[in-house]
């Protein structure tokens, strides 16, 4: 379904940011150097003020915001066409204080000329825009060719130490032109912009509150290179940029689900779907702390041979940095389930900005007192502290919604899993040479030891991911659907369910806005689908599980139906409105009996009078 299409595009997409920096870091760093590597990072940090500035908090808000009005054409135009003229007058007014800033600064100022780029490519950035649609494929690929050609332009024209401008520019034109390329695929979703529809005012307005938490996130992302530049060295600032790349390299794995997830909780949430969006927060936190759980220890095990192997000799402080900085791939994922997945899509922006502005002030306050006594190490360390009280206010904050047994009592599991990973890891890592063999034979031995263990502890990743494949498999093998009065059933009843909703998704990608669903196909579909519930035969061994399984299928379903609507004829739209709501009453009847106890016979017998009817 499209929502899974989307986690797949781009884990694609993070995949290829992981593999990239795989290929360039070891040749930028041992090419520019340990002073090249952080002068470009201590640039870097500081140019990160201005884009701050230009884009204030336009990605965020406007990404919800067009999710919440993606069936609404001319709303969502004004939307666009409003935040855009915004983010180019913030653009501007942040170009012309960095000019100001390049004039005064009396060191680095050719290279300063080269990072104002960046302010140019947030200007021309409408990736929020097509995010907010779920149209995730557009972005994907656009950023898949420009990065290829950034990397391939790196090892044509970096050739030493002096190329450091050179770098820096392949870097700033590869994303200016990923952004401007994006701007051809509007034609045909948005209008021509109505001057009297942009509502400047109130899009500054909420901009500005995203703002407040959009730079307080930035600020201990960036602030700690600038404040370890100037009260370390340049070089140690170069050391946390290499050991940050790794970690953040890392995350950009699980951050696929915060970056999916925002437009589609939001979209449930202007539907009014409450049970749908608390099912979707419990599964993707348990994805997100499964697989991160199993990246920190697996970083633990590698990382102090790893850094003088990967980024040259001169680099090994860096693996007794990434240790330290590990645990942020615990606190993070989850600050992103609680922050990004839920208090922006619902709007609760008092506790979310709360939280990371907080998380803010206190990052600077333990840098100024670690800083002159630990150098980079107290650096490193504070950004651990603060991740975590970010993480642990989101928490307190949603408490009443989400019980902590709920998310947290099956991590006992992971961190045992990860635990078995890291002992066998770092006992290979320490005891051999590090060579790329001995990398991925470390690598690969503690994948399968974590996988492994997750298996025989039945962790609840495991069991979703175990319930993906046994999906997949039946559709491989030939167990298919047939959606007509010869119906086959599947090997498991949920699938004749799943492929018969399948059709749904399948005929409303065939039509568009011009060209509206015929009412024959309409009808055919959807009276196969109430067949189907009505006719479809459930096993003896019926559990809860199936209840919350069946109950996310048909919750999916209900919530492509309120947004496809414009698709049908008049005269269908109606009845698909009143059996969209009749799926929302099934599936909250069926949350409610997922949370009692009964027998499988029980269930069974409660499924065929509900889906009878």
């Amino acid at each position: 379904m499209k929502l899974v299409k989307n986690f797949l595009l781009n884990g694609l997409y993070q995949l290829l940011l992981v593999i990239l920096p795989l290929v360039t870091a070891p040749y930028v760093s041992r090419v520019l150097g340990a002073h090249g590597v952080g002068i470009y990072a201590f640039t870097g940090a500081n140019v990160q003020y201005f884009v701050l500035l230009a884009v204030l908090g336009t990605s965020t808000y406007g990404n919800r915001e067009i999710a919440y009005h993606q069936n609404d054409k001319q709303k969502r135009s004004d939307i666009f066409w409003g935040i855009n003229f915004l983010s180019w007058i913030t653009a501007a007014i942040s170009l012309f204080a960095f000019g100001i800033f390049i004039i005064v600064s009396r060191k680095y100022q050719d290279i300063y000329a080269w990072q104002s780029l960046l302010i140019l490519t947030s200007l021309f950035d409408i990736s929020w825009y097509f995010m907010g649609r779920e149209n995730f494929k557009v972005t994907v690929t656009r950023n898949f060719i420009f990065k290829i050609l950034t990397v391939i332009s790196i090892f044509i024209f970096v050739k030493n130490s002096n190329d450091l401008p050179i770098y820096i520019a392949i870097m700033c034109i590869g994303g200016l032109l990923g952004s401007i390329s994006l701007w051809p695929y509007l034609k045909h979703e948005v209008f021509k912009p109505k001057l009297k529809n942009l509502n400047l005012k109130k899009h500054l307005h909420y901009t500005i509150i995203l703002f407040i938490p959009t730079i307080a996130v930035q600020i201990y992302w960036v602030a700690n290179k600038s404040m370890i530049g100037l009260m370390d060295s340049v070089v140690h600032a170069g050391f946390f940029q290499q050991s940050d790349s790794m970690i953040k390299m890392a995350l950009s794995i699980i951050g696929t689900i915060g970056v999916v997830m925002l437009p589609h909780v939001a979209s449930m949430h202007s539907e009014g779907n409450i049970n749908g969006i608390r099912n979707s927060i419990v599964k993707t936190f348990n994805i997100a702390t499964g697989i991160s759980f199993g990246i920190f220890f697996g970083i633990l095990g590698i990382s102090l041979k790893f850094a003088p192997f990967f980024f040259g000799k001169s680099f090994e402080m860096v693996g007794l940095i990434m240790m330290i900085e590990a645990p942020i791939i615990i606190f993070i994922p989850m600050s992103n389930v609680f922050g990004t997945q839920y208090l922006l899509p619902l709007n609760r922006m008092k506790p979310y900005t709360f939280s990371v502005t907080f998380g803010a002030i206190l990052n600077i306050v333990v840098n100024l007192a670690f800083i002159p006594l630990f150098g980079v190490i107290g650096a490193t360390a504070a950004t651990v502290i603060s991740e975590f009280a970010v993480t642990a206010y989101q928490y307190f904050s949603i408490r009443k919604e989400f019980s902590f047994s709920d998310l947290f009592g099956g991590l006992w599991k992971y961190f045992i899993s990860g635990l078995l990973m890291f002992v066998v890891v770092f006992w290979m890592n320490q005891s051999f040479k590090m060579t790329m063999i001995q990398l991925i034979l470390q690598i690969v031995v503690g994948i399968l030891i974590y996988i492994l263990s997750n298996i025989l502890l039945k962790t609840q990743l495991w069991l979703m991911a175990s319930d993906l494949l046994g999906k997949m498999q039946n559709r491989v093998s030939g167990n298919h659907i047939r959606i007509d009065q010869d119906q086959e059933i599947l090997e498991h009843p949920l699938d004749t369910i799943e492929a018969s909703i399948d059709q749904f998704d399948i005929l409303f990608q065939e039509v568009d806005e011009k060209e509206r669903l015929s009412h024959a196909n309409f009808l055919t579909t959807l009276n196969n689908f109430e067949n189907t519930l009505k006719n479809v035969t459930f096993n003896d061994d019926l559990n809860k599980n199936d209840i919350i399984r069946l109950s996310d299928f048909i919750a999916e379903l209900s919530i492509m139906m309120s947004k496809k609507r414009e698709y049908l004829k008049v005269q269908d739209q109606e009845q698909l409105y009143q059996f969209a709501q009749g799926l929302n009453i099934l599936v909250s009847k069926m949350e409610k009996i997922a949370q009692e106890e009964h027998s499988p016979k029980e269930l069974k017998e409660w499924f065929k009078n509900e889906l009878g009817e």
